[in-house]
């Protein structure tokens, strides 16, 4: 398996709201979104809600390396995220990708 390139990458995050929990977790994903984007790390981030699933969310993440987002993980805003994410959400899947083109 190729060593992945060094640099900016994208994270690609799919969670799932828990039952009854669908309005609980996008406050909890609106906390995250201004401190998350003021980080100088952080080159995009979004959150999206499914149209069709509305317990469907995903978050798309452009970081400046790996090491910005196990960083941004630790950070203030996260901490009170994590507490409550076994809580609010079902992690249907996490992908850290880089782009083939500049």
């Amino acid at each position: 398996m190729p060593t992945p390139p060094a640099g900016p990458l994208f994270a690609v995050i799919r969670l799932r709201a828990r039952p009854g929990r669908a309005e609980a977790a996008e406050r909890a994903l609106r906390r995250i979104i201004a401190p998350t984007r003021a980080n100088p790390d952080c080159l995009e981030f979004r959150v999206l809600r499914d149209r069709d699933d509305p317990r469907a969310f995903t978050l798309l993440e452009h970081w400046t390396s790996r090491a910005a987002t196990d960083a941004h993980g630790e950070s203030d805003c996260m901490t009170g995220y994590l507490a409550t994410r076994e809580e609010n959400f079902e992690v249907l899947s996490v992908s850290f990708v880089h782009a083939l083109q500049p």
